[in-house]
């Protein structure tokens, strides 16, 4: 089964919480504790991408760069809206819209120009000067006023600021000051995964009882003989010699199916989906019907024959795999 096994792949699980704190303006006084938010657990492949997935600080510094991004030649600001108009002579093919100037046949048209920060797609194409004036303003203000995280062994933290209100520089020195600002301090710290005690699964432990009857269902569903299969390593390295340790360690192998020979990672799954017994057990059979599939229909003589070399074979596939896993029977 050539499932990806990368290690972006392989998820750890984080504990994500963050206190709140307000303060009166002008914000000389100590903030004070409102309450705790917890997020509960949630899944990421760092620390560092776990709270910035909360701050946004990286993604609004990205998000400050693209507001800049349409100094284009042909870019320029229309007089009468200031929304940012595209001029050219010669039409490119992927506008779709657009008008033109029957005097000098110069074409016009506008564009959706994208940018993302705080989470969030944000369309510039259409906003006036003024308004992406303010919206830069704003987010460099939210920039500024958001921390970089601080790592310490398995747990990261860092704050960001927020007014009460929504302003820019200039409505700040114009107007009334806001009367209140929001701390926020983020804690996310890192859930350890509790792996099998064991590489080694024994042959009359329940894990190894349960993957033996999901053969057998699926053997008498397929009508195909009882495959040869292996979940520990150590066996087929035994049993076949050591050129089988490759084998099996293929970065992209999860299962994998020889002429009535199948083998079954199941220490991937117990480090992929260890820490839910109900998502484990659904995958874990989900690689076994997987497997069985190739053990039926992978010969090319086979009517029913289907692989999954490109998108298209793998969609047909894995719809194969989930009839079998829902209980349909072939002959």
């Amino acid at each position: 089964m050539n499932n990806a096994k990368k290690q972006n792949l392989v998820k750890q699980k984080f504990k994500v919480v963050a206190d709140v704190y307000d303060q009166n303006y002008p914000f000389t006084d100590k903030p004070k504790f409102r309450r705790t938010r917890d997020y509960g657990t949630v899944s990421g492949s760092s620390l560092e991408s776990v709270i910035e997935s909360y701050t946004h600080k990286k993604q609004n510094i990205n998000g400050l760069k693209q507001m800049l991004a349409d100094k284009e030649p042909n870019c320029s600001i229309e007089e009468q809206t200031g929304i940012l108009v595209y001029r050219s002579m010669k039409l490119p093919k992927s506008v779709m819209s657009y008008s033109q100037d029957k005097e000098t046949g110069e074409y016009k048209w506008r564009k959706n120009f994208l940018v993302r920060y705080e989470g969030n797609n944000h369309y510039f194409g259409y906003l006036t000067e003024d308004e992406r004036k303010n919206a830069y303003n704003r987010t460099r203000l939210i920039v500024a006023n958001t921390s970089n995280p601080i790592i310490n062994g398995n747990i990261a933290t860092a704050w960001t600021k927020r007014l009460d209100i929504p302003f820019t520089v200039e409505e700040y020195k114009n107007n009334t000051p806001p009367t209140m600002q929001e701390i926020v301090v983020f804690k996310v710290s890192k859930v350890e995964h509790k792996q099998m005690k064991t590489n080694y699964i024994r042959t009359n432990s329940k894990l190894a009882k349960w993957v033996h009857k999901r053969f057998e269902k699926y053997s008498n569903q397929l009508n195909c003989t009882m495959p040869k299969y292996y979940i520990n390593r150590r066996d087929m390295v035994e049993k076949f010699g050591n050129h089988m340790m490759n084998k099996t360690s293929d970065c992209t192998c999860i299962g994998r199916c020889w002429t009535n020979l199948i083998w079954i990672d199941v220490n991937y799954h117990d480090l992929r989906w260890g820490n839910d017994p109900k998502e484990f057990r659904k995958h874990l059979d989900n690689t076994i019907a997987h497997e069985m599939v190739h053990l039926k229909f992978g010969g090319k003589h086979h009517p029913l024959h289907v692989e999954h070399n490109g998108s298209k074979q793998r969609r047909a596939f894995d719809r194969r795999t989930n009839q079998v896993v829902r209980g349909k029977s072939y002959n």
